[in-house]
Order: C-alpha cells, then structure tokens, then sequence
C-alpha cells in the first residue's frame, strides 16, 4: 500500500553540541490519523524437513535479509544458525559457527544481523563480521580504544551493537552506565579506532522504567529497540514514542516527537511496592506497564517506502509461562504506527484479528509484515498484507 499523504514537522530546536548537529521534530498531530488500513491476514508454517528448529527465543536472535530472501535463525545452544528460505517457506540448512579460535565467535551472543554479500553480524563476547562459512571477515573491538579517543569507561558497557553496510568497519552500540542507570548511543570507527557518543535519552526514559534498587546492580532495565536501516541507525524505547535517527555520514541526530489519539506517548511509571526487595512487585510494576503501551522497533518497508512500528497494550493471566518472566497473555490489543521516508507519522490503527500475542519478533518482507508464531512446536508466521 502506497502512503502518499504528507505530513508537515515543525523544527523545535537547533544546537551544536562538539562536532554533531543535534535538532528535534515534531509531527503535525491535526494531519495524521485520517487514513485507513486496508488488509489481509494469513499464516504459513515452514517445512523444517523433519529438523527441530530453534524457537525457545522466539526468534529474538535472528533476521531477515532482503539481499536474499532468507531468515537467519541463531541457535545460542548450538551455535549454528538456521537458513530459512521464505520464498519456499523451507529450511535451507544450517551453518556451524566456532566459539573459540580466530573464526570464535565467543561464549555469549547479543546481537545478530543479515548483510549484503551472504554475511552476518554477530555481537557479544567476540564482535565481528563473518561470511556464511563461519569465517571472520572483519573484527570490532570496543575495549581497545583509549579513553582519549572516546573509549568506554569502567562502569559502561556494550548492550546493543548493529552494523551499517553503508559504513565499512565501523559499528554503532546502545552502552549502558551502571552507575548513572543511563544510556547513549556510541559510534566505533575500527579504522582509526575511535569512539563518537550521542544523547539518545534526554528524557531518561531509561531510569525512569528501570526497576529495582538504582543504587546497585540488582535492578531490571527495560529494553531499548536498535536498528540499521538505509543509511542511518535508529534508537528508540520500549515505553515511550519518541526515537532518535542518526545519520553518520553527516555526524547528525534527529530526535522525533509526535502525538497520537490513539496511543499514550509514555507510560506511568507505578512505584507501589517494594522494588528494591520483592520480586513480586517489581513484576506487578512491569505488568501495569505493559497494560499501558509498549513499543516495538522500527522497521522499514522498501516496497512502499515507509517505516513501521508495532505496539501493544497487554494484559496477562495467571498460568505461569516456562522460560518467560510473566504469566501467559490473557488479552492484548496490537496497534500499527506507520511514518513517511521523513519521519512524519501517518497513521495509527488497532489490528483486531490479531489478539493474545504481545508483540512477537517480527519484519517487512515484499510490503508484508510477517510476525513470528509458534504452531505447536513448529516455526510459522502471521502475515499482515496491505490490499
């Protein structure tokens, strides 16, 4: 579905903080939201050949490459990631990664990431690039940049790392400041081994949905969503709208507000309880949380040339999930957000059919979003196709 209404920004504010060009934008509220969405739904299952894929994430470790069509699926238990081939629905088969030597990928991996020229990005203990032989093309090291050259300091560290095949040898990270309960956004340039930081939470969203003693390491951090999408990266959170694109090349960063009538543009935080000492309140402040709003990452959608983001309001049951920190879903509404190539929000529509799932792993595929299901034990996917 082609988007062609344009939607005005108002520039809010310009400054120069060291090298970058920092400045905000806010979508017009009176011009979005006249749109309707006009869909179809369906589900597919993919052949596994009587393999048992890896589903206990739910696909959190995986991506799908517009460069070939495939879904990559890593196994953290294995160490071998699934190739899936969606133009067939079928697995197309699985690649074995070493953990150690100079092809190791490590003992722990965060980040995962489909490139141009059948390669993939894997974030952990061991960062680098790999072809699909398993064998290391490039190596990124945060650790060994000085603190004179923007090096990380003792009480930060890595959370979440990307890539941009636009940028070579270069890779981005969400780093997290244990002390502060803060995040910014990092820029390593492996090539002359320096680090640019930027704010991406002027609101400190980040502090302000952490659960648990702030004083200390034993805490709950809500998550932050992190992306590379054309030509630019994009950082946003869990429970508030508002995210921030950076454009490296161009050593700027946009920070976007917008408003909706349909969803809350923030959570209210719920400080009932004991949070620094039961672990029972802290899960009855993320389930209040989780009933407001919350939001998923921003994908982009090459064939109609928008982004999209999901959203949810979810309420949970009782029955305790294996493997999952609350209950089973009694009930959630799913709510699709769709912005221009510019950022300018355009609509905002509650999907009825789809009911009981939260916000499952999902992406564009050929102007479709797929989002991830488990059809009793076996991989499948809810389809959303613009008509």
């Amino acid at each position: 579905m082609q988007l062609q209404k344009q939607v005005s920004k108002i520039l809010s504010a310009v400054f120069l903080t060291g090298n970058a060009l920092f400045f905000s934008c806010t979508s017009n509220p009176d011009s979005s939201h006249e749109r309707h969405l006009s869909y179809t739904i369906d589900t597919v299952q993919i052949d596994s050949k009587d393999k048992i894929l890896f589903l206990q994430s739910e696909l959190l470790f995986s991506d799908y490459s517009e460069f070939d069509g495939m879904l990559y699926n890593f196994d953290d238990k294995t160490h071998h990631v699934e190739q899936i081939n969606l133009n067939n629905l079928t697995l197309e088969k699985t690649i074995p990664f070493e953990q150690e030597g100079p092809n190791g990928t490590g003992f722990w991996t965060s980040d995962f990431q489909a490139l141009p020229e059948k390669q993939l990005f894997l974030g952990g203990e061991r960062t680098g690039i790999f072809n699909l032989k398993g064998e290391l093309q490039h190596r990124f090291d945060w650790n060994s940049v000085t603190k004179e050259k923007g090096g990380l300091l003792n009480e930060e560290r890595v959370f979440y790392q990307v890539v941009n095949p636009n940028f070579h040898h270069q890779a981005f990270a969400v780093v997290v400041h244990d002390h502060n309960n803060s995040v910014s956004l990092r820029h390593l340039n492996s090539s002359n081994n320096s680090i640019k930081s930027y704010n991406i939470d002027p609101q400190e969203h980040f502090k302000t949905y952490t659960l648990g003693d702030l004083s200390t390491y034993n805490k709950w951090y809500p998550k932050v969503h992190f992306s590379s999408i054309k030509e630019h990266v994009i950082v946003s959170h869990e429970f508030a709208n508002d995210f921030y694109v950076l454009y490296p090349e161009k050593d700027s960063l946009i920070s976007i507000y917008y408003d909706s009538p349909v969803l809350p543009s923030k959570v209210t935080p719920n400080t009932e309880g004991d949070l620094v000492n039961s672990i029972e309140d802290r899960k009855n402040a993320l389930r209040n949380h989780l009933s407001q709003v919350v939001y998923g990452p921003i994908v982009f959608d090459t064939k109609n040339n928008h982004y999209l983001r999901l959203a949810a309001s979810i309420q949970y049951g009782e029955k305790e999930r294996e493997m999952h920190l609350l209950p089973e879903i009694k009930h959630s509404i799913l709510y699709i957000s769709i912005f221009d190539e510019n950022f300018n929000h355009l609509v905002d529509q509650e999907i009825s059919e789809v009911k009981k799932r939260g916000i499952p792993k999902y992406f564009i595929r050929e102007g479709a979003l797929w989002m991830y299901l488990n059809l009793d034990d076996e991989l499948g996917f809810t389809r959303i196709i613009p008509s």
